[in-house]
């Protein structure tokens, strides 16, 4: 398996070795990564980065308008906020990878995404898990 897989560029010994609360930390930053939330962040690691260095509150960034809204805590109140049809399937994977004893491949997982939710949202999950084919710089010879 290559290297730096799962979240956090860790590869699966890694991954299982860190604390539940470690891969959640790690998941979270990941799915704030999915919105792509990064380039409107007030940290300015994460603008350095081009990626989410914060933490579970990042994720909840899109969702905080609706504490506001007046009905909030009331029996009847529904957020406002949906994620976008074609990031439901990665997000619900990475909402579960932290508490799997045994996760599947991040290959495995892109290839399940493309199967259930289509061709954007493995494109999106294959970027999370740094899964992308590099281009590499075309060299030519200039005789």
């Amino acid at each position: 398996m290559a290297k730096g897989t799962y979240p956090g560029r860790r590869t699966r010994k890694q991954w299982l070795a860190l604390s539940i609360a470690e891969r959640c930390l790690l998941a979270a930053r990941a799915q704030s990564d999915l919105l792509g939330l990064w380039p409107s962040c007030s940290k300015k690691p994460c603008r350095r980065r081009r990626a989410c260095a914060g933490d579970e509150r990042c994720r909840l960034r899109t969702r905080a308008a609706d504490f506001a809204h007046p009905d909030f805590g009331q029996p009847g109140f529904k957020s406002s906020f949906r994620y976008p049809d074609h990031l439901r399937v990665p997000s619900a994977i990475l909402d579960q990878l932290p508490f799997l004893r045994e996760p599947s491949a991040p290959r495995d997982l892109v290839k399940f995404c493309a199967e259930e939710a289509g061709a954007e949202a493995a494109a999106a999950l294959r970027r999370i898990f740094g899964l992308e084919k590099r281009r590499r710089p075309n060299k030519r010879r200039v005789m």
